[in-house]
């Protein structure tokens, strides 16, 4: 095994200045992708590679009266730049994920590795700064994110979603003594629409539907697309028991509207069933609005039924 020196080199190797030696870290750290910096034990910056310069937007300049607290997130540094900081005291390295500043005080999504530096006595002469953007990553994660919780034509909750919402507010309701109501909408002659007209006019009349639905809730009520021409509508803190008749009604009257679609004019109507509950389950209470909204549907079209 070959023996290497303090600083990692190979003993073999010619015997390098303290100059040297500098250069040479100087020049792998330029290699490297991550913004690299060093800062002393005042957190004063005095080296940062290309990468780090580039990544906050700033010139060598800049950084002689800069900190490396000048480039942290003032909202993330009570919570997790301290915990960075303590987990680098604590064990030497720190990891995080920050949201770090630039220079003209945008920001970008980092990992963020703090290592403490000490000299050849062991003495704390610092700590060395790597910084790796993730803004694309965290990005694409959000997307997916929201692509599992989100239909993708509607951009509505899916089914998947409205059940967490849907439990949350069972759950809330039964503190605050209020009711939580469902309405199950199937619109009344999609089919003949999508048949006659194709079915790019008939996802125009869906996302319709769905900006019209978002228009008559308030901002705490959830409306989610299940598929087809299947909407839902959460209500939420209900304590008014002819909420949710009301709410029925005035959505229904919304979809009775004309559609002024790309290439055809149509009407519609809707068949909406209602549930209300607090000790029960998301399931079952979704399923008591989906049987009320057929049972609506038996009758004929633009009927509004209530579950018993």
């Amino acid at each position: 095994m070959l023996d290497v020196d303090k600083d990692g080199f190979l003993s073999t190797t010619a015997p390098l200045t303290d100059l040297g030696r500098l250069r040479m870290m100087s020049r792998i750290a330029e290699q490297v992708g991550e913004g690299v910096a060093v800062v002393d034990n005042e957190a004063w910056i005095v080296y940062a590679n290309s990468a780090f310069l580039t990544m906050h937007g700033c010139t060598p300049e800049q950084l002689q009266a800069a900190k490396g607290s000048d480039f942290y997130s003032p909202a993330e540094w009570d919570g997790p730049v301290q915990s960075l900081m303590g987990d680098t005291l604590r064990c030497g390295v720190g990891r995080a994920e920050l949201t770090r500043r630039r220079a003209d005080g945008s920001a970008f999504s980092a990992h963020v590795t703090l290592s403490l530096l000490n000299d050849d006595a062991g003495t704390l002469i610092g700590r060395v700064l790597c910084v790796q953007d993730i803004t694309v990553r965290k990005r694409l994660e959000a997307q997916l994110h929201r692509a599992a919780l989100h239909d993708p034509l509607t951009d509505l909750p899916n089914r998947r979603l409205l059940l967490d919402r849907l439990e949350h507010a069972l759950a809330v309701a039964s503190r605050v003594r209020a009711i939580v109501a469902v309405l199950f909408i199937d619109l009344d002659g999609f089919k003949v629409v999508n048949d006659s007209y194709g079915h790019e006019v008939g996802d125009q009349l869906l996302m319709g539907c769905a900006d019209r639905l978002r228009g008559c809730l308030r901002d705490a009520d959830t409306v989610a697309r299940l598929g087809g021409d299947e909407f839902v509508v959460l209500l939420e803190g209900v304590t008014d028991t002819d909420e949710p008749a009301a709410t029925a009604q005035r959505l229904l009257r919304s979809l009775r509207q004309p559609f002024k679609l790309d290439h055809a004019t149509v009407r519609i109507s809707a068949s909406i069933g209602i549930a209300t509950g607090t000790s029960c389950t998301p399931r079952s209470l979704l399923h008591a609005a989906d049987s009320a909204m057929y049972d609506a549907k038996s009758i004929g079209a633009g009927q509004i039924i209530t579950s018993p």
